[in-house]
């Protein structure tokens, strides 16, 4: 290996080389005071969330920062609803300009739906199907009461750019709450639809999109039972919500509530790492490890993700549109709305709430329990004590704010409009899917944050981009972020946020470096009265001078077997397993002969001390190597002999530091061979217990073993410039290349 392979290597490798971002500023704007007191803001806005943060619930209270967790939890409900032969009972073109269309079909049980769509829904016409089918059976269960046919809406299947209505007739007894809901055949799910209205005879939906649907009634004394009890999704905070704060960014000044609330709602429900994976600190530092929980910034795709969603969602006009549809929505259908959805659907639901000091802000309602909606509040990561409570057929007025910031700045608010929103009715589902493709890639946010690029200056003044395995040629490197807008920035080098020198420059160490870029974008353009605003981290590799650390490195490989005529063929379970710390192979050979043929079982393992992640130039180190070895024959058989080694060398072609080799064979187990190659720094010392290996072995009937007297052996390694001890291990033929 070459010196440039190994310092990339260890720049992977060695957990010293962590590091985090600071400040710097850009052109002849001084940012970092600015920036600085942005941070506190921040910061104090965190503290003030960690302070409300109290008890958890046995769901997050265990919760691992840093890499997300896996948590088993009940199915979602599923089901199938069989239906007669469809009716087409409405087909009509709506123009751009807006129109509605209604099914006039006396007698039938949806005569009088109609469908209400405003000027700018769609950009061209549109032709609108509507058919129904009556629904024989149904197997989701004794809350679910069709009151309708299953009725089917086509109209291309994009989203309106405005909501739609729908009136549908529905025969509600007294006594009675009704809802409608999506109804997915091919995956055999429920969906709720958002309400305006609901009345004795009909139902008014909003949406802005259609597909197959039904309404369903329950009577309210079965509903007001389950809302007592515990109707729970199982999403929780600290566990299902993001890990970082709602700040705002430079697209979403004012937060990006909504944006964080549904890509951890679309989380939950797609499950796109796979069933039980849960979001929450599974992409801190975009999901590299170690992960670093104090520092937000560098969640950056996570970020950028929930304002790239907030600023798809055009939130400002959406939370007026939103609460102007949903306006008919009383305290008591919305708790009733929030309880039926989870009940039916397993899912937790998207809530908006609005304060009549103005503005709105989106929240996830993940349970309803004991006149309660329980709230995860992106002002609020992790926090499950948040609740909005339901007394006396209201909702008590809720406390939050826009964003975190504007809480610490005191201007939290009271929201006294609470509604229900569910999920996809309102909002682009497959959008929010495309994004997170975009954010799996590396490019989400591209395509609205400001484009920027990350150069080095020399004293020249030439600028050279600055990306991983930059070398810099002196100690004190000048970072500059170009971009159209007025940018700002911190800077981090090895988990310390660290402040330029007089001329700009930051200071770098010795070796590797992991640099960290900060980046926030002026939003007000204004040089008297700055407003920086998120835009982006990065995370650079540096390296400067040589390093000064070399650390070890452990090989594993693929088995391979070597067959020889006339020798005992394997027939079975040949297996390798190799850790960082032990190996463990095992493995059957049939043994020809002149009656019954024997078998042999062979079972090998190794071990060593754990290996210094770093070995400074001239300091010696001790590892300890350990390996056994057992043989079973049966019948037993005078037969041949098996081997085990362990061994340790600088590199793959250079000095062997040292060795344990031992073999199994009929009646005993012995140390084949130590030693040291000339030409090696390290020592290999043999322990006391080395020496029972001479012992002899009490034969059972069948066993020959070793296992309770390993071979233990202690090597002295000492680090050269530009050596890398590597730990090989090779068992019964098996080879180890691949690296670990």
């Amino acid at each position: 290996m070459n010196y440039g392979e190994l310092r990339r290597l260890l720049l992977v490798l060695l957990p010293v080389m962590l590091l985090v971002t600071s400040a710097t500023s850009c052109g002849s704007v001084d940012v970092d005071d600015i920036l600085d007191k942005a941070g506190e803001v921040a910061e104090d806005a965190g503290k003030i969330v960690r302070d409300a943060i109290g008890g958890t619930d046995g769901d997050a209270a265990d919760e691992q920062p840093g890499g997300g967790r896996t948590v088993s939890r009940p199915p979602r409900p599923t089901g199938t609803i069989q239906v007669g032969p469809a009716l087409v009972v409405a087909s009509q073109v709506v123009a751009s300009s807006g129109g509605s269309v209604k099914v006039q079909k006396p007698g039938d049980p949806i005569d009088g739906l109609e469908i209400k769509v405003p000027a700018g829904a769609y950009a061209g016409d549109r032709q609108f199907n509507v058919s129904t089918a009556p629904i024989t059976r149904h197997d989701f269960g004794a809350h679910l009461n069709p009151a309708t046919p299953l009725i089917t809406i086509e109209n291309g299947g994009d989203y309106s750019e405005d909501f739609m209505t729908v009136r549908i007739p529905v025969d509600l007894p007294p006594d009675h709450f009704a809802m409608a809901f999506y109804y997915d055949a091919e995956a055999g799910t429920l969906e709720g639809i958002p309400f305006s209205n609901v009345s004795e005879d009909s139902i008014t939906v909003v949406t802005r999109h259609f597909c197959t649907l039904l309404v369903s009634i329950i009577k309210n004394s079965v509903l007001d039972d389950l809302l007592k009890s515990d109707i729970d999704s199982h999403f929780r905070p600290g566990i299902d919500d993001w890990q970082f704060t709602n700040y705002g960014s430079y697209i979403a000044a004012g937060g990006h509530c909504a944006g964080q609330c549904l890509s951890a709602l679309w989380y939950f429900c797609e499950q796109p790492d796979g069933v039980d994976l849960t979001l929450n600190g599974r992409y801190d530092k975009n999901g590299v490890k170690p992960a670093s929980p104090d520092l937000w910034q560098d969640d950056s795709r996570g970020y950028r993700l929930a304002s790239t969603i907030q600023k798809d969602i055009n939130w400002s006009s959406f939370e007026n549109l939103l609460m102007e549809n949903l306006a008919g929505q009383d305290d008591d259908l919305a708790f009733k709305a929030f309880g039926y959805s989870i009940q039916l659907t397993g899912e937790p639901q998207e809530i908006g709430i609005f304060s009549s000091a103005g503005g709105g802000h989106d929240m996830i309602c993940y349970r309803v329990h004991k006149g309660s909606l329980y709230i995860a509040d992106p002002n609020y990561p992790g926090n499950v004590d948040r609740r909005i409570e339901f007394v006396n057929g209201k909702f008590v007025p809720y406390n939050s704010g826009a964003n975190a910031d504007e809480i610490a700045a005191g201007n939290g608010k009271a929201y006294e409009t609470i509604q229900y929103c569910a999920k996809t009715a309102t909002v682009d589902w497959k959008k929010i899917g495309a994004r997170w493709t975009e954010f799996k890639t590396g490019t989400i946010g591209n395509d609205v944050f400001p484009e920027y690029e990350i150069v080095v200056v020399d004293d020249e003044g030439k600028e050279t981009p600055l990306a991983d395995g930059f070398e810099s040629p002196t100690k004190n490197m000048t970072i500059r972020v170009n971009s159209a807008a007025t940018i700002g920035t911190r800077v981090y080098i090895n988990d310390l946020r660290v402040q330029p020198d007089a001329q700009g420059r930051y200071a770098l160490e010795d070796g590797s470096n992991l640099v960290g870029i900060d980046i926030w974008g002026d939003v007000r353009n204004d040089p008297a009265n700055r407003a920086y605003e998120y835009i982006d981290f990065r995370y650079v590799d540096v390296t400067y001078g040589q390093p000064d650390c070399y650390g070890w490195l452990l090989e594993s490989g693929v088995p391979t077997i070597t067959k020889y005529d006339g020798d005992p063929q394997f027939t079975e379970g040949f297996t390798l397993e190799v850790t960082d710390g032990s190996y463990t192979s095992e493995g059957r050979m049939i043994i020809p002969m002149l009656e019954d043929d024997s078998v042999a079982h062979f079972r090998h393992t190794g071990n060593w001390s754990p290996l210094p992640g770093c070995i400074k130039p001239d300091e010696t180190v001790t590892l300890t190597i350990s390996a056994t070895s057992a043989l079973e024959i049966i019948p037993p058989v005078d037969w041949g002999t098996v081997y085990n080694d362990l061994l340790v060398d600088l590199d793959v072609a250079g000095p062997e530091v040292g060795r344990i080799n031992l073999a199994s064979r009929y009646g005993a187990v012995a140390p084949m061979s130590t030693k040291r190659r000339r030409g090696a720094n390290p020592q290999l010392r043999e322990s006391s217990d080395a020496g029972q290996l001479d012992r002899p072995f009490r034969a059972t009937n069948t066993r020959w073993t070793r296992e309770n007297m390993p071979l233990r052996a202690a090597m002295d390694c000492r680090a050269q410039r530009g050596a890398n001890p590597r730990l090989r291990e090779s068992s019964d033929a098996a080879q180890l290349d691949r690296p670990l």
